[in-house]
C-alpha cells in the first residue's frame, strides 16, 4: 500500500510539496467512538423519466418511516426506527442531463432533483441530510426518439456534463465530509460515529469502459485510486466498517461490457480485499434485492420508479442500521395510491453480526 503522506496528496489533487485546495483536509483515522446510525438509501431519482410524481412520493416516504418498527429477522425487531442521519442517493440524478438551459425540451431535470432533495435537510422538501453521486444518466445527452432528435452537448458551450459536474459543485456546502476528491471527480466520504461511507460515482473504476462510443462518455474519473488512497489514509488497519456507494452494481445488468468491465470489477475487489467493507450500496437497476459477490454484501437499494421495472407498483428504498455489534438493511416500500403516505419494511433483509 502507498505511504499516508502520497495517499494524502491523493486525495486533495496536489503533490505533497504543493498548497492543497481549499477543502476538508485529511485526516487520517479518527479515534473509535460507540456507533448506533441509521440512515436510508436509494438510487435513480431520474428526474425527466417515469412517473413525474415518483420523488414527491418518495421523499413523502422518507421523511414518514421514522418510528416504523424494524422487520422480523432482526436483532431490532420491533424497536422504532431512529432519526437518520441522512440519505445515499446512488446516481442517476436526471434522465437527460439537463439543467434548464436549452430547447426543445426546455426541462431543469437537475434544478427539479435540488429542489425537492435540496442538501442539508434545512431546505427542500426532504428534511434530511442528501449524499448524492452521479449515474450514466447524467451524462447521457437525450436519445433521437419520436419526440426529439438532438443532442444536448451540442447545445452548451461549457459545462457539458451539469448533472456529473453538480455533485463536486454541492461537495463544499454537504455535511460533515472528511475528504474530497480534486477538480470535478465528485467523489467523497465521510465518517458517522465508527462507520466510514464513501460515494464514488458512476463506479469504482479509473477510466470508462471502452466497449464502444457512448461508453467512453460515462467518465468514472479516476475513482478507483481515489477510493484506495482515502481507505488507506482514513481506514487503514483499524477494522472500522465501510459502506461504498456506486451507481452500478454486480447484477446481470450492471455487469454488461458498456457500463463497466470484467477486469475494473476484479480490480475493485482487490483494492478493498482486507477492508471490513460491510456493504456496496448500488443503483441502475431501478427494482430491489440483496445478493453476494465475492462474500462482499451487495445491495441495489431500489428507486422511486413504480409504473416500470418493480412487479408490485411500488416505490421502493433501503433503510439501514449500525451499531458496534449488527448490520441490517431492510426494504421498505410505498404505493402511490397513498402518495407515499404508507412506507413499510415489506421484502428482502440483510441481517449479520459486526
Amino acid at each position: 500500500m502507498r505511504l499516508a503522506a502520497v495517499a494524502a496528496a491523493l486525495l486533495v489533487g496536489c503533490t505533497p510539496v504543493e498548497e492543497p485546495p481549499e477543502g476538508p483536509e485529511p485526516l487520517g483515522v479518527p479515534d473509535y467512538v460507540p456507533t448506533d446510525i441509521t440512515f436510508y438509501a436509494f438510487g435513480d431519482p431520474q428526474y425527466g423519466g417515469g412517473a413525474d410524481d415518483k420523488n414527491d412520493f418518495q421523499v413523502t416516504a422518507l421523511n414518514a418511516l421514522a418510528g416504523t418498527p424494524w422487520p422480523d429477522g432482526t436483532p431490532f425487531a420491533g424497536e422504532p426506527v431512529s432519526d437518520p442521519r441522512g440519505v445515499m442517493i446512488a446516481g442517476d440524478l436526471t434522465q437527460n442531463g439537463q439543467d434548464g438551459r436549452i430547447s426543445p425540451l426546455d426541462s431543469d431535470e437537475l434544478g427539479r432533483f435540488e429542489s425537492d432533495y435540496g442538501l442539508t435537510g434545512d431546505e427542500s422538501l426532504l428534511s434530511l441530510p442528501v449524499y448524492e453521486g452521479y449515474g450514466n444518466h447524467d451524462f447521457d445527452p437525450s436519445e433521437p426518439g419520436d419526440w426529439h432528435e438532438f443532442d444536448w452537448r451540442f447545445y452548451y458551450d461549457t459545462d457539458s456534463t451539469p448533472s456529473a459536474d453538480r455533485v463536486s459543485e454541492r461537495n463544499p456546502d454537504r455535511l460533515g465530509l472528511t475528504q474530497v476528491a480534486p477538480d470535478d471527480a465528485g467523489h467523497y466520504s465521510w465518517d458517522w460515529g465508527w462507520v466510514h461511507l464513501v460515494n464514488v460515482n458512476l463506479c469504482p473504476a479509473d477510466e470508462p469502459s471502452d466497449a464502444d462510443e457512448t461508453s467512453r462518455v460515462r467518465d468514472p474519473r479516476d475513482a478507483l485510486s481515489w477510493l484506495e488512497a482515502d481507505l488507506e489514509l482514513t481506514v487503514a488497519d483499524s477494522g472500522r466498517p465501510v459502506i461504498v456507494m456506486a451507481h452500478y452494481g454486480f447484477d446481470g445488468f450492471s455487469t454488461e461490457e458498456r457500463w463497466w468491465t470484467d477486469d475494473q470489477r476484479d480490480d475493485f475487489l482487490d483494492v478493498v480485499d482486507g477492508y471490513n467493507v460491510v456493504a456496496y450500496v448500488h443503483g441502475h437497476v431501478h427494482a430491489t434485492f440483496a445478493y453476494q459477490q465475492d462474500g462482499l454484501d451487495v445491495l441495489n437499494v431500489g428507486s422511486p420508479y413504480y409504473t416500470q421495472y418493480n412487479a408490485d407498483d411500488r416505490g421502493h428504498f433501503t433503510a439501514i442500521r449500525i451499531t458496534d455489534d449488527h448490520f441490517v438493511a431492510a426494504e421498505g416500500a410505498w404505493s402511490p395510491g397513498a402518495a407515499g403516505t404508507d412506507p413499510t419494511f415489506d421484502g428482502w433483509v440483510v441481517s449479520k453480526d459486526l
